[in-house]
């Protein structure tokens, strides 16, 4: 039995380990004033044994529990305990994200692998917003939670469940235990950033290309740099001088995004998480998540935005209050509803206030080329050397055009059109 089962650490009765890692062991517990059971963190000795590290671990360990995000684990707690740092967090269930890929053959389908990147890039940009980089972003910190129901690990219920980020800040407790020449080695080899691999110091932009490394995994099968024969150190040199392989079978667009995801020199890749996720989703589905009409606002955009977020933080905020507090889960979910319905409301407001969509136009594909050039000012000679047809072709084209839009004329059949939205106009 381990020396911490039985214990009580800040109000928190220990009861079971539920694992141990590289950086720390995992128990089971129970906040007898949370009255719920949480899991209890308790990095090894280690990584306690100068005054700079526990320092460090109290000011990061203070902004993360500060977080509160749907997609970061909620931190309750920390301290020391015989010098060893702990941190209580709310307890998880479901399946971490690399045993996921473990059991489906690591390569999920594009289109899971985007809805991914954006639960991620939003967890991360809110983390980078506070001015808290996570250091070791990778498949074994993120957590498939299991809300309701049992989570099999065949099924495709990634693109389903909810994604929560966890470890935020530990990575940098373990810098103590691999040095380099030139600093100060944190995070997993397999996943590193080149200035990372370096000892350099870190930002956002480390944990962009870690994100980049999981979803070159995701999108491939397989690792970035995969070899029976690599070793930590052989895969940190591979980061740091190695050009990534080209991603199998993907598109230009789709290994456009991956290459500035694992840019070398941190000034080339994404700024936020979020930018890196938008252009995904874009280079898989091939549509933008922006507004398509340059310099236009879909109505109400800023409000259905602030309702949307402020429903979200209510759900989280539900979620890590404890069981026992009517009153504050009365009011949190009073709000959540009122958000909801406003959030219903400001949408069928914002459809209602949208210009209807252009009536199909009428017209072959040749009648409507010829018509566009025909808008632009050219000649039937003109449009004939243009599309390569017969000045007869293009009349014939044209009288098509007359008879369907019962006009008389060119000017008249191109003001009917840009009337009714058949033409772009510039």
């Amino acid at each position: 039995m381990s020396e911490w089962v039985g214990r009580t650490l800040s109000k928190v009765e220990i009861q079971k380990r539920l694992g141990r890692g590289g950086m720390a062991e995992v128990y089971l517990g129970y906040h007898t004033t949370l009255n719920r059971p949480v899991a209890v963190k308790i990095l090894h000795g280690f990584l306690s044994e100068d005054e700079v590290s526990l320092h460090r671990f109290r000011a990061e360990a203070q902004a993360v529990a500060a977080m509160r995000h749907p997609n970061i684990v909620q931190v309750y707690d920390f301290d020391l305990a015989d010098g060893r740092p702990y941190i209580v967090m709310e307890l998880l269930e479901g399946l971490t994200l690399e045993a996921y890929l473990h059991t489906s053959g690591r390569r999920l389908p594009p289109e899971t692998t985007a809805r991914l990147a954006v639960s991620l890039a939003s967890a991360l940009d809110y983390a980078h917003a506070r001015g808290i980089v996570h250091r070791d972003v990778k498949p074994a910190n993120v957590m498939l939670r299991r809300d309701a129901g049992p989570l099999d690990p065949a099924a495709p219920a990634a693109r389903r469940r909810p994604l929560v980020l966890t470890d935020f800040g530990v990575a940098r407790l373990a810098a103590s235990g691999l040095r380099t020449a030139s600093g100060t080695i944190s995070g997993t080899p397999a996943y590193l950033s080149p200035e990372q691999a370096k000892g350099e110091t870190v930002d956002a932009r480390s944990d962009i290309y870690s994100l980049g490394v999981m979803l070159y995994e995701m999108l491939a099968g397989q690792l970035l740099f995969d070899s029976p024969t690599e070793t930590p150190f052989s895969l940190i040199l591979k980061h740091i001088a190695e050009a990534p392989p080209p991603l199998p079978g993907a598109s230009p667009a789709v290994q456009a995004v991956i290459d500035r995801a694992l840019a070398k020199d941190r000034e080339a890749r994404y700024p936020k998480a979020g930018d890196l996720a938008t252009e995904l989703l874009t280079s898989i589905f091939g549509i933008s998540a922006r507004p398509s009409t340059p310099g236009r606002t879909p109505p109400l955009a800023g409000l259905l935005e602030a309702l949307d977020l402020l429903l979200t933080q209510t759900r989280a905020y539900e979620r890590a209050l404890p069981p026992n507090n009517y009153p504050a889960r009365a009011a949190v979910t009073a709000l959540g509803e009122l958000a909801r319905r406003a959030l219903n409301e400001a949408r069928d407001l914002a459809a209602s206030l949208e210009p209807p969509p252009p009536a199909p136009h009428p017209f072959s594909p040749r009648e409507l080329e010829v018509l566009t050039l025909a808008a632009q000012g050219l000649t039937n000679k003109e449009i004939a050397y243009r599309l390569g047809l017969s000045e007869r072709t293009v009349q014939f084209h044209m009288n098509s055009v007359f008879n369907k839009t019962t006009t008389q004329s060119r000017t008249e059949a191109v003001a009917l059109a840009l009337q009714k939205g058949w033409l772009k106009q510039d």
